[in-house]
């Protein structure tokens, strides 16, 4: 398999300080901490970080996802393009569906903080 490179992707830097907001968030009954950092000038989210009491498999998935869904938004993805890629499953007890990964709910924070949530 061979992989190309986009050289005219370039990665947004960050400065050193600029400001975030955590959200608490939930994935199947495990509980985690969403933090968003935001560009200081546009508050456009621009990287996340995420930790949960859990440990084991489950921190090193979400700080995986983290790691994808940072680099992705300073590429320049939207978090509304990211979201959508992302699985949902339905919700059997109240209806409509629900994301079907950590990685998902990780992206709707994002995507709500864009919004102004």
């Amino acid at each position: 398999m061979t992989h190309t490179v986009n050289p005219k992707s370039t990665r947004a830097a960050l400065p050193n300080r600029r400001p975030s907001r955590t959200v608490e968030a939930e994935w199947q009954g495990i509980p985690f901490s969403v933090t968003i950092g935001l560009h200081p000038d546009t508050a456009a989210p621009m990287e996340v970080f995420a930790d949960t009491t859990k440990g084991g498999h489950m921190q090193a998935t979400i700080a995986d996802a983290c790691v994808w869904a940072s680099l992705a938004l300073q590429h320049g993805i939207p978090p509304e393009a990211l979201a959508k890629s992302l699985s949902r499953v339905p919700d059997l007890f109240g209806g409509g569906d629900l994301p079907g990964s950590p990685l998902g709910v990780i992206v709707g924070a994002i995507t709500d903080t864009g919004r102004g949530a």
